[in-house]
């Protein structure tokens, strides 16, 4: 039997996000999957993708409210049947924990965190929850306006990383650069921004399925040995440490997580000590990366959540690496008018004339 599963987040741009890489690795799994794309945006470039998902519907923004989002859904599940969704971005995690069981009762099948183990992992809260797990963290602060900013970066001395609540970090070297970023970030995103002590080193992910229970099924660990301006992994290769994951596996059991994570690090030139930069509440967009080395953990998820168990998965083997490039995709302007105009496409008929 054919599962419907449902994935944001097709964007594959310069700032990629993570579903259209959840789908290839839910294709490298089974091809005996119906996937459907939920996009905020026709110009999404994973819409027109070889090997995307076989229906799209547009999907409103999580600012357009938790009636209007069910109501979409609604929709979408009465065209469509839905058996598993799998969100991908910060942005929506929030709303989507907030109607989990309004989700569950339509019999759409999710891994969401609680609104507790939410709320502890976000930039706002960083600190406390890494002194609860004896680790280290950057020094930082929670700002919501241009004065605290100052005060805080006063504070805190140049250079140092500015953040978004949800998206972007810049590194900042002095206080005009502050400012005007600052206000670039909260006009995107809105506020608050954290200012953050700047730490020379190397920088590492461990993308991880957390069982609620405060285990992990399935992990993968990296270096990133290609950083974006917005400091996004463009490459990165598999690294096997201990001590790494020790300090990862810590916070999802503190965290009693339930469902995709990724924790990113940096390794302090000097001391060799790491310290938790973020925790996101979702996969990484380099997610398909470890799939195509066996360690499939978009898979995992949907096999937890269809088949109700959670088999442990080995680890990555180390030396493994990928590299992010970009090529163009060929679409036709009839049928990006048809999913801007209708609300839904499906591509069938999509050719590379």
């Amino acid at each position: 039997m054919s599962i419907t599963i449902a994935v944001t987040g097709l964007h594959r741009g310069e700032n990629p996000q993570p579903g259209y890489g959840v789908i290839r690795s839910l294709r490298r799994h089974s091809r005996d999957l119906h996937i459907i794309g939920l996009v905020y945006d026709v110009l999404e470039s994973g819409i027109y993708a070889d090997q995307g998902a076989d229906q799209i519907y547009q999907f409103p923004y999580p600012s357009a409210g938790a009636a209007t989002v069910l109501g979409r859904l609604d929709y979408i599940h009465h065209c469509c049947p839905i058996d598993i969704f799998i969100p991908t971005l910060d942005s929506e995690i929030h709303l989507l924990v907030g109607i989990a069981d309004e989700i569950k009762q339509r019999g759409i099948r999710a891994m969401l965190p609680t609104e507790e183990s939410y709320q502890a992992r976000s930039k706002a809260n960083l600190w406390q929850l890494a002194e609860a797990c004896q680790l280290n963290t950057p020094l930082g602060e929670t700002v919501t306006d241009v004065d605290r900013l100052v005060q805080a970066a006063a504070k805190i001395g140049y250079p140092l990383m500015l953040k978004g609540q949800y998206y972007e970090a810049y590194k900042i070297y002095s206080q005009p650069q502050l400012i005007d970023r600052f206000h670039d970030i909260v006009y995107r995103w809105g506020a608050p921004v954290v200012v953050q002590r700047y730490i020379e080193g190397p920088e590492f992910d461990v993308v991880a399925v957390g069982d609620g229970k405060g285990g992990v099924a399935g992990s993968c660990s990296i270096r990133k040995t290609i950083l974006s301006e917005k400091g996004k992994g463009f490459g990165g290769i598999t690294i096997n440490d201990p001590r790494l994951e020790e300090l990862a596996f810590s916070l999802v059991k503190e965290l009693k997580w339930f469902g995709p994570i990724e924790l990113e690090f940096i390794q302090e030139e000097i001391t060799g000590d790491y310290f938790l930069l973020e925790i996101n509440p979702r996969f990484p967009a380099w997610i398909d990366f470890p799939a195509a080395c066996g360690v499939n953990l978009a898979a995992l998820v949907v096999e937890a959540l269809w088949e109700g168990r959670m088999p442990e998965m080995p680890s990555c083997r180390p030396g493994k690496f990928f590299l992010r490039h970009s090529i163009d995709v060929l679409c036709n302007v009839e049928d990006m008018g048809t999913l801007a105009t209708v609300g839904e496409w499906t591509p069938l008929g999509k050719t590379d004339e």
